[in-house]
């Protein structure tokens, strides 16, 4: 049975990514996120070539950990240029936004907005 996925957070947050690309290169490189979980994100703006399983850094403000690239937007999509990544480090958390709060304010905004309908 697959694992449930995690709540997904629509939250635009500068970033800071660095790592190697698959030519060996070392980049660093503003981005930003599109998405946010406990654990992960969807980052939009990368413009150098990545493979899946590559290990790069994040900073955001600052909190950094390492993370792991567990997909990446085809370049025919509207994915283009974005990838997703999963954190490396168990227990750290780096968006520096507190989720619970923003997911419970989000299903009280919902059945406000249902009640009223």
């Amino acid at each position: 049975m697959k694992k449930p996925r995690e709540q997904r957070i629509r939250m635009k947050l500068p970033v800071r990514v660095w790592g190697m690309d698959t030519a060996g290169k070392l980049f660093n490189m503003q981005a930003r996120t599109v998405d946010i979980t406990p654990v992960g994100a969807c980052l939009e703006g990368m413009l150098c070539l990545l493979q899946r399983g590559t290990v790069i850094g994040i900073q955001c403000g600052r909190s950094q950990a390492r993370f792991r690239v567990l997909w990446i937007g085809n370049p025919e999509s509207r994915q283009a240029g974005q990838i997703g990544v999963r954190c490396m480090e168990p227990g750290k958390y780096i968006w520096g936004v507190p989720l619970e709060r923003q997911m419970e304010d989000e299903a009280l905004a919902a059945a406000k907005f249902r009640m009223a309908g």
